[in-house]
């Protein structure tokens, strides 16, 4: 009897057995094999977020010098192609009208106020005279309106000798700021005139410059709500500059303002980064290509896109691999963006966890609520950070 119940139990532990092993070779309980997964492990990050956008180069400060008296040039003061100081002598206008004229206005000041002296002096014998009723009223009146009058004539003759003075000294015509000048207009011999509308040369201030930048208003806009919400805003020198060959400027930049009126044609709002420019390597009307960092996420979450999918309500999902092989339906994960086929997400899924990238085609009935597992192929991929690093710096490329 006891040999007998031996042999039926023999059966019964030998199923045990065989079931055990099937599980342990990526079978479910019901014999089917197990859906083979492969997975990216979530790592936290710190994720710089970057723009690039397209730039001109304009100089900081632009003086057209144009003259403000009217003459023959009788010579250029300057090396063309050169840099000037604020003051140095450009262009020496002929200046012999304008002495003639201001010579003949010293002398009127000093008429008008022998003129004058010579009123004072009458006045005041007048007023002796008046004590002694040797004169009337009238007389003393007049001559003291005389006094007044010749006095006026002294300040219309000094305003003259002023402006006959500043024409004179206009003759001469100065830099107002330090900066590079270029190619003369004119030439020694060439008659100019006041305020005419061709400027003889152009100064520009070359350091530091100035980077002008274009940015979409509506992304523009984004980011500035995204600040210290999703990003920690960079401060100091966050603008690198790169040249249309792809070399890069080595002295970093900071944004001066940015513009808040839109251009009506383009729908773009103007950013202006400065940078020192002592080696003179940055000119005006270049065409370059600034890079922005607008900020960092700290600890920002990385899935490839392919781990991520959406639902027929648009939302994006996606498909975890939890610990004891258990497959987790995620839904409502919210992406800020993307970058070198990762996502940036802010929402949905925790650092630690593993999602599933590929094998998802097998794993759609989880999407109904059926609990399933899966087999893991391989070890888990991860992104570093140099790896993080090195994608978003070709992504500016």
């Amino acid at each position: 009897m006891r040999f007998n119940k031996l042999l039926l139990a023999l059966p019964v532990a030998c199923a045990g057995l065989l079931l055990l092993t099937s599980c342990d070779n990526g079978k479910s309980q019901d014999g089917n094999q197990l859906p083979k997964v492969t997975v990216f492990e979530v790592q936290p990050l710190n994720y710089t977020l970057k723009i690039s956008l397209p730039g001109r180069v304009v100089a900081s400060q632009i003086a057209e010098i144009r003259p403000q008296v009217s003459g023959i040039v009788l010579k250029r003061e300057f090396d063309e192609s050169s840099n000037v100081k604020a003051g140095q002598s450009l262009y020496q206008i002929d200046p012999a009208i304008y002495q003639a004229n201001y010579d003949s206005a010293v002398a009127s000041v000093a008429s008008a106020k022998a003129n004058a002296n010579i009123a004072q002096l009458t006045l005041k014998r007048y007023a002796g005279l008046l004590n002694t009723k040797s004169i009337s009223q009238q007389d003393y009146d007049k001559a003291a309106a005389d006094v007044k009058q010749a006095e006026a004539a002294v300040l219309v003759a000094q305003a003259a000798e002023h402006t006959a003075k500043v024409n004179l000294d206009y003759t001469k015509v100065y830099s107002p700021i330090d900066g590079y000048i270029g190619k003369s207009s004119v030439t020694e011999g060439a008659l100019v005139s006041a305020g005419q509308p061709t400027p003889l040369a152009l100064v520009q201030q070359l350091d530091p410059i100035y980077v002008d930048m274009t940015e979409a208003a509506t992304r523009y806009n984004k980011y500035l709500q995204d600040e210290n919400v999703i990003y920690e805003p960079a401060k100091g020198n966050n603008v690198e500059l790169f040249f249309n060959d792809g070399s890069k400027y080595a002295l970093p930049g900071n944004i001066k303002f940015s513009d808040m009126t839109v251009n009506e044609t383009t729908g773009t709002v103007t950013l202006r980064s400065q940078f020192a420019n002592n080696e003179g390597k940055i000119l005006p009307g270049m065409f370059v290509k600034p890079q922005v960092t607008l900020g960092y996420i700290k600890n920002a979450i990385l899935v490839p896109q392919q781990g991520i999918t959406s639902n027929r309500q648009g939302q994006y999902t996606a498909k975890i691999l939890k610990p004891d092989n258990t497959i987790e339906y995620r839904q409502n994960i919210e992406v800020y963006t993307g970058i070198g086929g990762y996502w940036v997400v802010t929402k949905g899924i925790d650092v630690g966890e593993q999602v599933i990238v590929t094998g998802l085609l097998n794993l759609t009935a989880v999407e109904t609520g059926k609990p399933m597992k899966g087999q893991k192929v391989g070890d888990p991929t991860m992104l570093t950070q140099g790896q993080l690093d090195s994608i978003i710096q070709k992504s500016m490329k």
